[in-house]
C-alpha cells in the first residue's frame, strides 16, 4: 500500500561501473526493492523521491539507466485529478443513501385486530406521517397520543422505525364484557318530544306514567330506588317506554340535474419511483377535463427482497357531465323514490301512524316536506353518575 500512496520506478541498469554504482546507491540509503541480476543488466524499483539522486550516481559512474513509472493508486489520482464526475458521483450516492434511510417508504402496522390498518394510517395522515415524510422531524409522541384519542379501541401505541420502514406497533384493550355494561348505574330518558303509549319495566323507578306528554331529555326511568326499608339504592334501568311522536323531513328534487357519468376512456400514465421521487416516464398532464384519478405502485425487487425503487403508476379515468331536464311528473316520481328509501333506512323499526306531505312548487323544482306521525320506543340509557 505505501508504494501506492509515494510512488515507484522500475529500473533497469546495465554498462558502465555497475557494482560500484550499486554500493554507491546502498551508501546513499536508498532503498531498493524487487532486485534481480539478469545477465549484464540488473533491475530494482525505487521510490520516487530518489529519482534525482538514482541519475546523478547512474551518470557518475557511466550506468545506463532506463526509467518506467509503475503504476500507483497516486499516480491514477493525479490522472484523473480535473475529472470531477467521479467524486460528485460518490457524493450524491452518498447523498441518495442518507436520504433514502431517512424517509418514510413504508409504514407497517401491526397488532391490530379491531382497528383496521386504513383507520390508523388515515390518522396519521392527519399527523403529516405519510410516505416520503422526513423521519427525523416526525413527532412520534404526539402520533402516539393522537392515535390512541383517535382510535378507541387502542391501549397502547409505539412508533418506531428501521431504516425507511415506519413500524406502528399497537395493543388493543381487552372488550368490556356485555354483562358488566348491563349492570352499569343508568337512567333511562326521552329522545324525543311526544306521549307515552305504554311502559315495561323490568328495574328502575317508573317517573312518568302512561298518557303523560314528555319532552326530549325528560327522566322516564329512574335508576336511583328506594326500597321498603327507606334505604336508597341505585340499579341499572331496564324498560321499554312506546311512545307516540312527530317526525318533519324535507325532500327536494330539481327539474335540472347534472348527470355525472363515466365514458369508459382511461388514460396510464408511469412514473419512476426511487425514494418517493416521481420521475416522470412520459407526459403527466391530467388528459381530460374531468376524471378520477387511481394509482398504484409495482416494485422493484432483488434477491426476494423489495426494493424503495419501482414504477407509480396513474390511471385517469374521463367522466363527462351531462344536464337531465325531468318533467314534473318524473320529478314526482323521484321525490317518492326518495321518501321511500328513508323510510325503508330510518324508520324501518317504529310504526308510521300517519303521513302529511306539504308540496311547494317553484320554476327551479318541487320541495315535498313530509310530517310523520310516528310510533316506537323513545327511551335511551344514560349513564348514572354518582359523586363520592
Amino acid at each position: 500500500m505505501e508504494q501506492h500512496l509515494r510512488g515507484e520506478y522500475r529500473a533497469v541498469a546495465s554498462g558502465g561501473k555497475l557494482y560500484s554504482f550499486l554500493n554507491a546507491m546502498q551508501s546513499a540509503g536508498i532503498c531498493c526493492r524487487g532486485q534481480r541480476c539478469l545477465g549484464d543488466t540488473y533491475q530494482f524499483r525505487f521510490y520516487e523521491k530518489y529519482r534525482t539522486a538514482v541519475e546523478e550516481l547512474a551518470q557518475q559512474y557511466g550506468v545506463t539507466l532506463q526509467l518506467t513509472t509503475r503504476r500507483t493508486l497516486r499516480q491514477f489520482l493525479h490522472r484523473y485529478r480535473f475529472r470531477f464526475g467521479i467524486p460528485l458521483g460518490l457524493l450524491l450516492t452518498g447523498g441518495l443513501l442518507f436520504y433514502g434511510s431517512n424517509i418514510v417508504t413504508e409504514i407497517d402496522v401491526i397488532g391490530n385486530e379491531t382497528a383496521t390498518t386504513a383507520e390508523i394510517t388515515a390518522i396519521l395522515e392527519e399527523c403529516g406521517v405519510t410516505r416520503g415524510r422526513w423521519i427525523p422531524s416526525i413527532d412520534f409522541s404526539m402520533c402516539e397520543h393522537t392515535l390512541r384519542a383517535g382510535v378507541d379501541e387502542l391501549a397502547w401505541v409505539g412508533m418506531r422505525h428501521t431504516g425507511n420502514r415506519l413500524v406502528v406497533e399497537v395493543m388493543e384493550r381487552d372488550p368490556v364484557p356485555k354483562m358488566l355494561e348491563d349492570r352499569v348505574p343508568s337512567n333511562i330518558v326521552s329522545a324525543q318530544d311526544g306521549q307515552i303509549v305504554s311502559v315495561s319495566i323490568y328495574c328502575g323507578q317508573l317517573m312518568k306514567l302512561v298518557g303523560e306528554p314528555v319532552q326530549k331529555g325528560d327522566l322516564l326511568v329512574s335508576g336511583v330506588v328506594i326500597d321498603e326499608t327507606g334505604h336508597l339504592g341505585i340499579r341499572h334501568s331496564l324498560g321499554s317506554i312506546i311512545g307516540q311522536y312527530e317526525q318533519t323531513e324535507t325532500f327536494t328534487c330539481s327539474y335540472e340535474q347534472q348527470l355525472r357519468t363515466p365514458t369508459g376512456e382511461t388514460t396510464p400514465r408511469k412514473y419512476l419511483d426511487i425514494f418517493t421521487w416521481h420521475i416522470p416516464l412520459g407526459n403527466k398532464d391530467d388528459p381530460y377535463e374531468d376524471s378520477i384519478k387511481t394509482t398504484g405502485y409495482s416494485w422493484f425487487s432483488l434477491l426476494g427482497a423489495e426494493l424503495p425503487i419501482g414504477i407509480y403508476r396513474e390511471t385517469y379515468h374521463e367522466y363527462r357531465s351531462k344536464t337531465l331536464t325531468l318533467t314534473p311528473e318524473e320529478a314526482k316520481q323521484n321525490l317518492e323514490e326518495q321518501v321511500q328509501r328513508y323510510e325503508d333506512n330510518f324508520l324501518d323499526e317504529v310504526e308510521i301512524l300517519d303521513k302529511k306531505t306539504a308540496v311547494l312548487e317553484t320554476e327551479d323544482g318541487i320541495q315535498w316536506t313530509v310530517t310523520y306521525t310516528l310510533q316506537g320506543e323513545i327511551g335511551v340509557q344514560q349513564e348514572l353518575f354518582i359523586q363520592d
